[in-house]
Formats: C-alpha cells, structure tokens, sequence
C-alpha cells in the first residue's frame, strides 16, 4: 500500500488560523488608512472654506455690506432638522450680538469657487464670519470617542492616533 502525504487536521486549522489573521490584519490596517485619509480630506476642506470666509469677512469689514456674506443665515434654518441637531450637540449662541453665523450648502461652495470641496450628504458647513470659524455640522468622530465639529479641534486632531 502506498503513503499518503496529505494535511492533516491539524495542519489544516493551523493554515485557516494564519490565513484569517492575515485577512485580519489587512482589514485593520487598510480602515487605519482610510480614517486617515478621510481626517486629512476633512482637514483640507475646512481650511479652504475657511480662507474663503476669512476673504469674505474682509470685505465686510470694510462695507458692512451683508450682501458680500454667502450662505443662508443660520436663524433662517432653525428649523432645518440637520441644523436642530448640530444646535443641540454644538453650543453655539446664535442669537449672540455681532456674530455673523450663516449655513454653506454645496451649492454655496461652487458660488465660492470651491468645487472640489464636497459636502457629504445631509451635512453642512456652519460659519462665523466675524471670528472666521468653520463647523461642520457632521463633525468628525475621533478615536477618543468624542465627535468634533468646530473646525479648530478637528484640526487639532493627529493623524497618527487615528484607528
């Protein structure tokens, strides 16, 4: 009779034990790389809505012209449901005296020349023209387990802590 030379059982858990920690590790590794990239994408975007408000709040210093903000007020859009829960996670004062806070839609974007700034859906760019300040009204969820969403934190946040 002629010897087999096949796996055994033991061989074959073995072999199924490394491969799954091989697929493991891929797995983890690449949604490291994609938080990364995706703080990294936010980081940019919030920085070049914010030179746009800095140009705008300019302007207005000079002409006190409510004309040259862009957006829609954010008391106008109380009532938005998006708005209502980024009012009630983020404490803002939006009735505060001398705060300009208006609501950046994509479309206000593309009127800002910032067409590659994409906003996700259901989410919005909340600025404060007097102080320059960008929210995001989506934030962005750490891995402290905190969300942010004022422009100043996120941009606060290092890449390499993020898992």
């Amino acid at each position: 009779m002629k010897k087999e030379n096949g796996m055994t059982l033991i061989t074959t858990v073995i072999l199924v034990i490394v491969i799954a920690a091989l697929v493991f590790a891929v797995v983890y590794y690449a949604r490291i790389a994609v938080a990364k990239e995706s703080l990294e994408n936010l980081k940019t975007d919030l920085l070049l809505v914010q030179a746009k408000v800095k140009n705008i709040a300019g302007e207005y210093t000079l002409d006190k012209k409510e004309e040259v903000l862009k957006g829609t007020k954010l008391q106008d859009m109380k009532e938005d449901t998006i708005i209502q829960e980024f009012l009630k996670k983020e404490q803002i004062d939006i009735d505060e005296k001398n705060k300009k806070y208006y609501v950046l839609k994509q479309e206000n974007l593309v009127e800002l020349s910032l067409e590659k700034v994409t906003l996700e859906k259901d989410s919005y760019y909340v600025v404060e023209y007097t102080s320059s300040e960008v929210y995001y009204t989506k934030g962005f969820t750490y891995t402290d387990g905190k969300t942010y969403y004022e422009m100043t934190q996120i941009e606060n946040l290092e890449v390499e802590n993020v898992k």
